[in-house]
């Protein structure tokens, strides 16, 4: 019988799929092969070591959270961006530990996620009245929210809410840390 060969990206792409329904947790050497029906050398002939793979996988994730980032939900850049976290969270469960509760490297995708949402504030109204680090604090204080929220939503221990409700939820909490901010700058003044 043959040697059936397999090359670089068939291994990420099935390794991809093991991150998406097992998680991190669940990528070995051992789980690849038996899903490919392959021994292991292949996997070791195309990466040094799991490890490596792991990393490449977990950059795939981050740029299926990317996408979820750049959806139009609604005609608010910042709200896109807070949704479609929770949204990640609801519909790639295990991407969404994979990076947010598990991966070493959470630092570089939690700055990226709050840059995006600090760069789309510039846009929207509400962040007038601030300067760049008032505005900082604020976005901070919804992404703590935010991720606390998604994580809710991935752990299931809040189920499935719809779009509306997410949205909703978002745009009462960053109401309340927005008035809070303008509550306290105006205190200032006077």
């Amino acid at each position: 019988m043959p040697k059936v060969k397999f090359d670089r990206e068939e291994i990420i792409n099935t390794t991809f799929e093991l991150l998406k329904n097992d998680g991190i947790r669940g990528i070995s050497a051992r789980n690849i092969a038996k899903k490919m029906k392959a021994s292991t050398a292949p996997i070791y002939a195309h990466f040094e070591n799991i490890a490596v793979l792991k990393k490449e996988v977990i950059n795939m994730a981050k740029d299926v959270l990317v996408n979820y980032l750049e959806r139009m939900y609604t005609d608010r850049k910042m709200l896109n961006t807070a949704m479609g976290v929770v949204i990640f969270a609801r519909e790639q469960k295990e991407l969404y530990r994979s990076i947010f509760l598990i991966d070493a490297d959470f630092k570089s995708i939690f700055e990226r996620a709050v840059l995006k949402i600090l760069e789309t504030s510039r846009d929207d109204e509400r962040f007038e009245h601030f300067d760049r680090n008032e505005t900082m604090n604020i976005i901070l204080k919804i992404w703590y929210y935010l991720h606390g929220y998604a994580t809710l939503v991935c752990t299931e221990f809040i189920k499935n809410p719809t779009d509306e409700e997410i949205k909703n939820k978002i745009l009462e909490v960053a109401t309340i840390f927005i008035s809070d901010a303008l509550d306290k700058k105006l205190t200032a003044i006077y």
